[in-house]
């Protein structure tokens, strides 16, 4: 499994907002110039984070992003589970791209399983909050 950039921006565009923001709200624009990510790519990846409820928009002249729940409470799986969809190391079983055929009969299975399953462990065990 490969992290895509969906990923890693969403997590560079956050630690942004928790670290150089102090709590006020952040334009995307500042985060764009700060981080060199696209304005357009942000505003794509905050569209997904907004609807999974990682944080919230503010609307004004001095609106933009602030996180809608403790740092501490939104973990790094969180973040790509909004942004990636499903968290899954193999494709027998992943959601998005069909279940294998060989899924009941395969011997190997169980070991990408459990892979699966620590992979997300980790991911879970990181917060947000760490990293201020």
């Amino acid at each position: 499994m490969q992290l895509t950039t969906k990923s890693k921006y969403a997590v560079r565009a956050l630690v942004y907002m928790l670290q150089c923001t102090k709590g006020n709200p952040v334009q995307i624009r500042e985060i764009a110039e700060s981080e060199k990510i696209s304005k357009q790519y942000i505003e794509q990846l905050f569209m997904k984070l907004r609807r999974s409820g990682i944080i919230k928009s503010l609307r004004g002249p001095s609106g933009g992003y602030v996180f809608s729940q403790k740092p501490e409470n939104i973990s790094i799986g969180d973040i790509v589970r909004s942004v990636e969809g499903p968290i899954s190391f193999s494709l027998c079983d992943s959601k998005d791209k069909g279940i294998c055929a060989r899924l009941g009969i395969c011997k190997s299975y169980p070991l990408w399983k459990k892979i699966n399953k620590k992979v997300e462990n980790v991911l879970d065990s990181i917060n947000l909050g760490e990293f201020k």
